[in-house]
């Protein structure tokens, strides 16, 4: 119908063994954070075949908006405290919503 999808970026977290509890309670009010910078929605899930591969979803109507919230302070410093807790480096990679279930 001609109108813009939204942009999704995703983010392989792949965590240390034995650290992805406290990397989730430090990372997890950062994702938080995603909507008040402008994210329509956010998902994060936890791979049954590979307990250390986290997949972070925000979809995001204006991409600068995403880099806003990915260099915030409180987002770079959620990245800083968990350092130790994941592979690195993080490439956040964007896609493009082509169909998704309207609510």
């Amino acid at each position: 119908d001609g109108r813009r999808m939204a942009d999704v970026n995703v983010v392989n977290w792949h965590v240390n063994p034995f650290r992805a509890d406290r990397w989730y309670q430090i990372w997890m009010p950062a994702l938080e954070r995603a909507p008040s910078f402008g994210a329509t929605s956010f998902t994060l899930t936890r791979s049954e075949e590979d307990h250390l591969l986290f997949v972070q979803t925000t979809t995001w109507e204006n991409r600068a908006d995403f880099d806003r919230f990915w260099s915030s302070d409180e987002v770079a410093d959620a990245r800083e405290a968990a350092l130790n807790m994941y592979n690195k480096p993080v490439y956040p990679v964007w896609h493009v919503l082509i169909a998704a279930e309207r609510d």
